[in-house]
């Protein structure tokens, strides 16, 4: 949603003095990036951020070889943002079987990282979750897994009736490296309860996320925008997780997500481009002590997630082998990437692509006949 800020005078922006503290790396406020996202022009918005991101990234921009595992979308919940869900009987509802998943894994010799995430339902619930970890752990022992959401995290602990701490405690013995920033949304209870009510909130949300910092689990942090969010809501959103990461850090990348419309009917058309792109700008300029800025494509869609790479962003995330969440939610974007795209994308942004590990340290590629694969459509 956008801003509904009475537009300022052309004439007034950019501001000098604000520029020269941009440029100073000086932290901004709230005030600052409320201005930045809703009126300061485009493209010097885009070299403000691409400038930070060079500070920190130089000209290199990462991806990683990585498949996205959704056990199922089965789930309590019925949020009304949300296509992927569903009851049993649905035509679209699944789930997997683990020999399924395990198969899936050993067919991509070059995989580097698992990503775990799924609906909410008894037949996926923590035995079996980590017992999946588990046995994934034992035969690909080096994979980086990142696992399980802070909502996935609250769910076990209420179907086990145990707490945060042990659930947690219980997925690092199982293997979990690393976890995802899905469930934040918007940490905003107005949003909350528009738009899901029925799910956790923000407060436990970040209450998860800290315990989970000061336990040595990394994470990451998402921003669901492009619905009924407004400007101000996004900058709140950032300087939270900004605070929060002074308080407890941990967090190693965040994530805008661009809000797929689908049928939910809570928006007719996807954010546009521009929207994209300042979000991810903003993002870059306020949260300066979060390393990394991802460049979703699933979401942003190829062209833009691409453009995304000068206005901030320094990671492409990764290959996926196969994204149902966004699918289901009617993407255009493809469903997975090969690692010749990810590469020719980034070079096609005018920087240098480095594939990396689970902890955004640089990997050299293995020899594999990867490159002979179809390559999803390129922009």
């Amino acid at each position: 949603m956008e801003s509904s800020l009475p537009p300022l005078d052309p004439s007034a922006i950019p501001d000098a003095a604000l520029r020269a503290r941009i440029a100073a790396g000086e932290r901004i406020s709230a005030a600052d990036a409320l201005l930045l996202l809703d009126h300061w022009p485009l493209h010097d918005l885009g070299r403000l951020a691409f400038a930070r991101k060079r500070a920190l990234h130089g000209d290199t921009i990462t991806y990683i070889v990585n498949k996205q595992i959704n056990p199922t979308n089965l789930c309590v919940h019925a949020c009304s943002f949300c296509e992927y869900a569903a009851k049993p009987g649905d035509a679209h509802a699944y789930s997997l079987e683990e020999d399924e998943i395990l198969a899936s894994l050993a067919a991509e010799p070059e995989l580097v990282e698992v990503h775990i995430v799924g609906g909410l339902w008894k037949s996926w619930g923590m035995e079996r979750s980590l017992a999946l970890v588990s046995r994934i752990r034992r035969e690909h022992p080096t994979l980086w897994i990142k696992a399980f959401t802070a909502v996935e995290v609250d769910f076990f602990a209420k179907t086990t009736k145990s707490d945060w701490r042990t659930v947690l405690t219980a997925m690092r013995a199982a293997g979990v490296d690393g976890m995802p920033g899905g469930g934040a949304e918007v940490l905003n209870e107005r949003i909350h309860q528009a738009l899901y009510a029925a799910k956790m909130g923000p407060a436990n949300w970040i209450a998860i996320h800290e315990l989970a910092h000061q336990m040595g689990i990394p994470t990451n942090a998402t921003l669901l925008f492009g619905h009924i969010e407004t400007s101000a809501e996004i900058v709140d959103h950032l300087i939270t997780l900004r605070e929060m990461q002074e308080r407890a850090p941990g967090f190693e990348a965040f994530i805008p997500l661009a809000f797929q419309p689908g049928a939910t009917g809570i928006t007719t058309s996807l954010v546009s481009p521009m929207r994209m792109l300042r979000v991810i700008a903003v993002s870059r300029l306020v949260l300066d002590n979060i390393p990394h800025i991802k460049a979703y494509w699933p979401t942003l869609q190829l062209e833009t997630g691409v453009v995304a790479l000068t206005f901030g962003a320094d990671d492409l995330d990764g290959t996926l082998g196969k994204e149902r969440i966004m699918q289901l939610a009617g993407t255009r974007a493809p469903e997975a990437m090969v690692s010749s795209v990810m590469e020719r994308l980034i070079r096609e942004s005018g920087q240098q692509p480095a594939r990396r590990n689970g902890r955004f340290g640089h990997i050299a590629p293995t020899p594999s006949s990867s490159d002979n694969k179809v390559e999803a459509p390129c922009p």
